[in-house]
Order: C-alpha cells, then sequence, then structure tokens
C-alpha cells in the first residue's frame, strides 16, 4: 500500500492508484526501486585464480554472494559481473559473514559442473571459537534439523533427532588466551553446518550472532544493526568464519585444483591481541 501511495507500482506502464485493483493475467506490473539505499558491505574482494570456466575470489566478511532481503547491487555476484561484463553463477554458497574462496562460473552448464567437482573434492575452514579446543581430532557425527526451541526460525540445530546427515571434522590449530584458531572439514555441505556443530560441541565461533553463546545478539542486530555495545558483547564485528582451502578437479581438464584464501587480518589480529592480553 505504502509503495501504492509513493507511485513506485505501474500497471501495463500507468501509476497504479488502486490496491483494490483485480488482475485478470497478462498485465505488466513494475516496481520502481531508485532511490533504496542498501546497507554497507566489505567491497575489497580479491581474484585468486581465474581461466575461461570460472573465477575464484576470496571473498570478503560483509557481503552476500548474491541478491537477496535488502541487498541487489551490494552483493558478490553484482561487483564480479561488473568487473567481468557478463552473467556469472555461483557454483557454491558461503554465508554473508563468512569469508573466503567462492567459485562463480560464467555459464550455468559450467556452474553445474563446478558444483559437481566441488562435491567430489574438498573444503577446509578455519574458525576462531570460543574455548580450549582439545589437542585430539574432533569428529561431530549430528544431524541437523530446524532448532523448535529458538526464537529464530530460520536456526538450525545439530542434535541425534536432526533430519539431515551431517559429519565435520576439526583439528586444532592453536590456542590464545580463552580462544582457539582450528580447522574444519565438512563431509557433508549442509546450511551452517558447522557453526551448528561447533555450537553443539560447546565451542561457538567467537562473533557469530545466532549461533554463538547468546542468539538474542542475533535479533538485537536485525532489530538496530551493529552497535558499539553489541561489537563489544560479540568480541568482533563478525562471525570468525573464513573458507580457506578448496581441493577438486578442474571440470574441463581434470587437473587438480587447489586454491587457498589467506587467514583474514582479523582473525591474525584478535589472535595477537588474545596473547598480547595473556
Amino acid at each position: 500500500m505504502e509503495e501504492i501511495v509513493k507511485g513506485k507500482l505501474t500497471l501495463d506502464g500507468e501509476i497504479a492508484i488502486d490496491p483494490a485493483i483485480a488482475l485478470k493475467g497478462g498485465e505488466i506490473l513494475s516496481w520502481d526501486g531508485s532511490g533504496i539505499v542498501e546497507p554497507a558491505v566489505d567491497d575489497g574482494i580479491t581474484i585468486l585464480y581465474e581461466d575461461k570456466c570460472f573465477v575464484a575470489v576470496n571473498k570478503t566478511g560483509n557481503l552476500p554472494v548474491h541478491p537477496s532481503g535488502r541487498y541487489f547491487n551490494n552483493t558478490l555476484v553484482a561487483m564480479v559481473e561488473d568487473r567481468y561484463g557478463c552473467k556469472v553463477y555461483p557454483a557454491h554458497r558461503i554465508d554473508r559473514e563468512t569469508s573466503g574462496v567462492i567459485l562463480l562460473a560464467f555459464d550455468g552448464k559450467g556452474a553445474a559442473s563446478l558444483s559437481e567437482a566441488l562435491a567430489k573434492g574438498s573444503k577446509e575452514y578455519l574458525a576462531l571459537v570460543h574455548g580450549n579446543f582439545p589437542d585430539v581430532e574432533l569428529i561431530v557425527d549430528l544431524p541437523l534439523g530446524r532448532d523448535i526451541e529458538s526464537a529464530v526460525k530460520k536456526k538450525r540445530k545439530a542434535w541425534p533427532g536432526g533430519t539431515q546427515s551431517a559429519v565435520t571434522r576439526f583439528q586444532k590449530v592453536l590456542a590464545a588466551g580463552d580462544i582457539s584458531l582450528i580447522r574444519c572439514f565438512p563431509k557433508t555441505g549442509r546450511l551452517n553446518q558447522i557453526r551448528a556443530h561447533l555450537h553443539s560441541a560447546g565451542f561457538p565461533i567467537v562473533g557469530d550472532k545466532l549461533y554463538g553463546r547468546d542468539e538474542t545478539a542475533f535479533l538485537q542486530f536485525i532489530e538496530h544493526g551493529l552497535t558499539a555495545e553489541l561489537e563489544e558483547r560479540l568480541l568482533l564485528p563478525r562471525s570468525a568464519l573464513h573458507a580457506s582451502r578448496l581441493i577438486f578437479l578442474h571440470p574441463l581438464n581434470k587437473k587438480e585444483m587447489i586454491i587457498e584464501a589467506p587467514l583474514p587480518k582479523m582473525f591474525s589480529d584478535y589472535i595477537h591481541s588474545k596473547r598480547a592480553d595473556g
């Protein structure tokens, strides 16, 4: 209704003024989205590899991959399309706050081939977590399902009653004060798998608003954004999860590809600060 009052909707080229008008089918209904200010993002992406099939990008930690919600132009896809002057197709996905390696193909068929190659390959993530992680390898084999006890509908939970099988291996790299840097190897590729598995194991990711130590941080963020008080509470401005390495066979020449993204400065700075405090 508000958009109609503002004259943002047109029906067959004429400004729509009656919200109760019935559509018969075949009409062209348009919305003018100009003037909308999208949330700011970190556009400091870097190209890790490129060929005629795909491009590998080191995504920053405050950048959605594709248009959704309040984001349309401020996305990784839009930035890469602007750089190359053609459409690109993500072969997989990582969360807005997760940094690191992501592959984008130059056509839909290439994206499907890349996705298949990734499914047969391996992925490695780095994460900063609360607590002193065990020195021995930890394997979490817990199915995932919707967390019906959470106030956030999209939140998932790792528990024996979950509906989707999920397995992740974790290895400790180092400890600094009361946090640890760990390597994460997801065997399956479920939505929010690493975050939910670490939460269930008692080692939530530093800065994670939804799967961290207190999910009310997510609700506060949705309502008020990242305030100074919230950032102090979270310790870091975003979830400290980083897609560090992809290993797969190139879809065209079958050559083994190893694409790596360096540890983000945010991670190393925080580790140094914790060691200095200790």
